[in-house]
């Protein structure tokens, strides 16, 4: 039997950050910080085909990206107070959620996670059917708290990654 490889997820796509008003914290950010391109995903992302904690639970969420620099930033404004996103806005306030990799093999990365850390838990599971491309937060808990969030890249991951990617670019 070969050991599994430790994590290893690649470049940072995005840092993903929970706020109050997306569209607030979008103006906030393009003036005191110079953000910029932003990309709207519209006013409600639904996602309905999800597990929070094992369980499914539709998650609504108003999303923005932004380029900061050379960095993409995700912003998350929850739209109902059953996501994870709400929960964290509820207990922490606004700030840093996530870190996202986009990585070629979820089941292998998954597989590397567990490994280092067996107690690793799903916060949220995109991976069943009815999901455009396979994707999961892992929980925090132990991880100093920073949710990581995985994207397996395929074409319709990587098309999406391409059209946020673009706004650093600009």
């Amino acid at each position: 039997m070969s050991a599994i490889p430790a994590p290893r997820f690649g470049d940072l796509f995005h840092i993903g950050m929970v706020v109050r008003d997306a569209a607030a914290a979008q103006e906030d950010l393009r003036t005191r910080l110079g953000a910029g391109p932003f990309l709207s995903t519209g006013d409600e992302l639904a996602f309905d085909k999800v597990l929070v904690h094992g369980k499914p639970v539709p998650v609504r969420l108003k999303i923005i990206f932004c380029a900061l620099g050379g960095t993409i930033v995700e912003l998350l404004e929850p739209l109902d107070d059953r996501s994870p996103h709400a929960a964290f806005l509820a207990e922490r306030g606004e700030g840093m959620h996530h870190l996202a990799f986009v990585v070629a093999d979820l089941d292998e990365q998954l597989a590397a996670v567990r490994a280092a850390n067996p107690d690793l838990s799903l916060l949220i599971d995109g991976t069943g059917p009815g999901n455009p491309f396979r994707w999961v937060y892992l929980d925090g808990a132990n991880a100093r708290e920073t949710v990581i969030e995985l994207w397996e890249r395929n074409p319709a991951s990587q098309a999406q990654y391409d059209t946020v990617r673009e706004l650093v670019r600009r």
